[in-house]
């Protein structure tokens, strides 16, 4: 058995169950099962008040969404952290989760490392003013939207507007919370397919506030 530095702890088992019990920072906290499988499976460590965010979809953003709540319900003015690291996803589960960071009493302390792309800009950008992150190596993309339609006319009329108002929508957040306009996201998105960026675009643009280089 290991143990990190500054931590004891002690594991036992028997046929159903386990835990072992760590110190951080003089605070003692039982990590049992049920820590472990919502950490590891889920990307939620209630205790510490963190979410991990990979793929945006319909299952990681509704246990995401579950874990603040929770966090908050805990402790409503104490911040909860989100890390980022993701692709994108969804336009409709990204929605999701933004507004509920919107709602929330608790400030929302954003963490982007690795890459920040499509559908997890926006969710950066969306934390607490001044407690947004970067880590220096991230990678970031913009990217105008793209769907495929198959049907009727009128039923592919439809989905291609309500796909361009969707796109329209976005935007308009990204201006709002950022320093650049309406016009300048979209001028960036229809350049190319994909728009790069890095981690200094990210807080010039105001995405971001700080490169992440904590160390304690």
């Amino acid at each position: 058995m290991l143990h990190g530095p500054g931590s004891t702890g002690r594991l036992t088992t028997t046929a159903t169950t386990y835990y072992r019990v760590f110190f951080f920072r003089g605070v003692g906290m039982k990590i049992d099962k049920d820590w472990v499988d919502a950490y590891f499976d889920h990307g939620i460590d209630v205790a510490n008040r963190r979410v991990f965010l990979g793929d945006i979809d319909a299952d990681t953003v509704d246990k995401a969404i579950k874990g603040m709540y929770l966090m908050e319900t805990s402790d409503p003015n104490k911040p909860i952290e989100l890390f980022i690291s993701s692709y994108g996803g969804t336009i409709y589960d990204a929605l999701a989760l933004y507004d509920i960071m919107q709602t929330l009493t608790c400030p929302v302390h954003t963490f982007a490392y690795g890459k920040c792309m499509s559908a997890a800009p926006l969710l950066l950008a969306a934390g607490e003013p001044g407690h947004r992150w970067v880590a220096a190596h991230a990678s970031f993309m913009h990217h105008d939207w793209a769907a495929e339609f198959e049907g009727k006319g009128e039923f592919v009329k439809a989905e291609v507007k309500h796909s361009e108002e969707l796109g329209r929508t976005w935007t308009n957040l990204l201006a709002d919370i950022s320093n650049k306009d309406f016009r300048w996201w979209n001028d960036r998105s229809k350049r190319s397919a994909d728009f790069f960026f890095s981690a200094d675009d990210a807080i010039e643009w105001g995405l971001a506030d700080s490169i992440w280089n904590e160390k304690s």
